[in-house]
């Protein structure tokens, strides 16, 4: 009763909140000019926006690929920014949705909680959030946006910065910080299926000397879906303290909160012939749910953190990092599970109910030295590292196998059976966990001839353990432990023999995790060998129009090594005992433009080519594609701003998503169509006494198109959402 009173209220409160600062009104955000700007190191500014600006859709910096404020035009690798004004533009709620802009990256499903993405032909269930790691298994709400200012995609193994993550690439969330100059935000959403959503974006001074910032981010949101029985409920707020004692030490303060319920949903079931063999997707409505209503999780997620820094001379500081998350999940969750075969005068389909009742608990904490300096009229940027990353989850579920299955084409609900778990079928705990420490040195070299190096490695050590002891139907205690070291070089040169035009190559390898459970979900103890992964990259970027259009074009070779794969002892294989020879190779190309075409058009657009193949395997899959990875993907987006006074204040966008068909697993059974979807955006801005006004609306799937998407496993699909309206108002003051 509380939790839902909290979340009836909430919106009510964060818009109230939103007008504390209302003293320090202005039209909208301007280009800041910090007064504590001279202090050491980075100033606080505005990140460019608004829908005018000419670096709106272009951003010359990142630091993701190398932990410091580097030039993308001078950085040997390929990263992609998803800017805040292309998530303003295309009103997106999920990053899912944002990811669809940058080349290579599509969506794995996770039964409609938060996805998994392929990047560059690879499974990635992690991304970082302001440089500190997240599992997707571990945010079973899908990533609240509220806070987000920007997106940005690092292609390739990112190991040697950010520790055991996959090789295809890593996505980096970077949140809204603390600004000098007050701003506040209120927004209203409303769409198809119900959704209602309210977000406040409020941030300023809080001493007169500017030494003390704030920045509150919240959002409610109560949405239905497409599909039957789905219901998404989530309250969300983050509050960020910036204080600067003096010129030379700051100090961030952060928490983030997220609580809410979100549905397990399996989504349609693929059909069999009487070969046992995939033969296409049920051909019912893109609605159907063959679970009952009150299959749900909820999720509660607190996370809290801090940093500091200390600039010694104005090259040399000190960076401290903490971060802690604190996950609670539990529900009942009945699944309905295909493939469906033997279809006759009945069509049934199996199901099963569950209860998990997860708590999970992850502490990340890092020191890093940079500095700059020059030795024989070279110039040195250097980067030295060290981090620590613990997580323990432990897991309580029962299972019953006895509900009763439900009819493909006839359906009849009859409830969610909670009684059958006082009596389960099978039960278990399990408890995992990990820590590493890893120890990083990387160096960025200005050598002459517009050439940049760099250089660096990283040494890891990393711990992990699995325990398993189910109680029914008999008493059996699994359990495996891994301890491994690695130390991981990356090297790329780039050459800049014009400020337009950059050439560059690099060479990385990846260090990733040690598979502790076998495919049944026991614990694995012949698994020993950590998965291992190397890339060979190579490409083209460039900068026109002044920066405010940038586009990169670039080639990879990707090799993953000690994948786990089925014991080729068929006794064991059956037993889903599994170990580490598997390999895939993915090799492709890809390409990103974003930025300013003309002071009327801005853009982002993406392409790309990814051959992914199974290259060593246990299963007789060698040779076969990897699962969901399109062998052509890419999308374009446009957005005019007519310049004419009569005129002002009006955008319109197009777009669309396009991928080529993929294969529903990796035994390449069933091969499913490709799709393009069509999205288009109208607003209007105008300004009242101080404050600005957007009246906004977004059609995305606006013809449609019914197309489906690959959970991996091969017995269901998920639909994707048809036609969906997507309207707002938004008060900026």
């Amino acid at each position: 009763m509380l939790r839902s009173n909290l979340l009836r209220g909430g919106s009510a409160c964060a818009i109230a909140c939103a007008f504390i600062s209302a003293s320090y009104a202005q039209e909208s955000l301007p280009t800041i000019d910090v007064g504590a700007a001279q202090r050491a190191p980075t100033p606080l500014i505005a990140t460019p926006g608004g829908p005018n600006d000419p670096l709106a859709y272009s951003k010359p910096n990142t630091t993701t690929a190398t932990r410091t404020d580097t030039p993308i035009m001078q950085t040997p690798v390929d990263v992609v920014v998803v800017p805040q004004q292309v998530l303003r533009d295309q009103q997106v709620v999920t990053i899912d949705d944002a990811l669809q802009n940058v080349s290579g990256v599509y969506t794995i499903p996770n039964a409609g909680q938060q996805s998994g993405f392929l990047i560059r032909g690879f499974e990635n269930y992690k991304y970082y959030l302001d440089g500190v790691r997240v599992d997707n298994f571990s945010t079973q709400i899908s990533e609240e946006t509220a806070d987000i200012q920007q997106i940005e995609v690092l292609k390739g193994p990112a190991s040697i910065l950010y520790g055991r993550v996959q090789p295809g690439g890593l996505i980096e969330l970077t949140t809204k910080k603390p600004i000098v100059t007050p701003y506040n935000a209120v927004q209203q959403q409303f769409g198809s299926y119900g959704l209602y959503r309210t977000t406040v974006d409020s941030t300023g001074p809080i001493a007169s000397d500017n030494s003390l910032l704030y920045r509150f981010n919240f959002a409610y949101e109560n949405a239905g879906s497409f599909r039957e029985f789905d219901q998404n409920r989530h309250l969300f707020f983050s509050p960020r303290i910036h204080w600067a004692p003096s010129e030379d030490t700051e100090f961030n303060f952060y928490i983030r909160y997220l609580n809410g319920v979100g549905p397990i949903d399996l989504g349609t079931p693929i059909l069999l012939d009487a070969n046992g063999k995939p033969f296409g997707v049920a051909p019912v409505g893109r609605s159907r749910n063959y679970n009952e209503p009150g299959s749900q999780l909820s999720n509660y997620n607190l996370r809290v953190g801090f940093d500091w820094t200390h600039a010694f001379t104005s090259d040399w500081s000190l960076t401290h990092r903490f971060d802690a998350n604190f996950v609670h999940e539990l529900g009942n969750a009945l699944v309905a599970y295909g493939p469906v075969s033997a279809c006759g005068a009945t069509c049934p389909v199996q199901r099963l109910i569950n209860n998990p009742d997860n708590t999970i608990q992850a502490y990340y904490t890092s020191l890093e030295l940079k500095g700059r300096f020059d030795t024989f009229g070279l110039s040195h940027t250097v980067l030295a590292g060290w981090d620590f990353y613990v997580d323990h989850d432990y897991t309580a579920r029962s299972f019953a196998f006895g509900v009763p299955d439900i009819d493909l084409f006839a359906p009849v609900h009859t409830g969610l059976p909670t009684g059958l778990l006082s009596a389960p079928d099978f039960r278990y705990t399990l408890e995992r966990g990990q820590n590493w420490h890893g120890f990083n040195l990387q160096d960025q070299i200005a050598l002459p001839f517009d050439l940049h190096l760099l250089a660096g490695l990283r040494y890891d050590i990393a711990h992990a353990f699995s325990n398993q002891v189910v109680t029914l139907p008999g008493l059996t205690i699994n359990s495996a432990t891994s301890s491994d070291y690695a130390v991981k070089p990356r090297i790329g040169l780039l050459w800049q023999p014009i400020p337009q035009l950059s050439l560059f190559g690099d060479y990385v390898e990846g260090f990733g995790l040690s598979s502790l459970l076998n495919s049944d979900g026991t614990p694995n103890t012949s698994i020993v060998a950590p998965q291992q992964s190397r890339q060979w990259e190579g490409g083209v970027k460039a900068n026109i129009n002044d920066g405010r259009l940038m586009a990169t074009f670039a080639w990879f070779d990707i090799t993953k090594t000690n994948i786990p794969t089925p014991s080729p002892d068929p006794a064991l294989a059956a037993q889903g005992v599994q170990v580490a020879t598997g390999e895939v190779r993915n090799r492709g190309v890809d390409l990103d433009v974003s930025g300013q075409v003309t002071p009327e058009f801005k853009v982002i657009g993406s392409f790309a080519y990814t051959d992914s193949r199974i290259t060593r395997d246990n299963n007789g899959n060698v040779g076969h594609r990897f699962y969901g990875v399109p062998r052509f993907g890419g999308s374009l987006w446009g957005v005019y701003e007519p310049q004419l006074e009569s005129l002002k204040g009006l955008s319109l966008g197009a777009g669309f998503v396009s991928r080529s068909d993929f294969e529903l697993n990796n035994a390449n059974s069933f091969t499913l169509s490709g799709y393009t979807t069509v999205n288009i955006m109208a607003r209007y801005a105008f300004t009242v006494e101080q404050t600005k006004l957007s009246l906004q609306i977004n059609v995305n799937n606006l013809l449609d198109k019914t197309y489906y998407q690959t959970l991996g496993g091969g017995g269901n699909v998920l639909p994707g959402a048809p036609r969906t309206i997507l309207g707002s108002i938004k008060v900026e003051f």
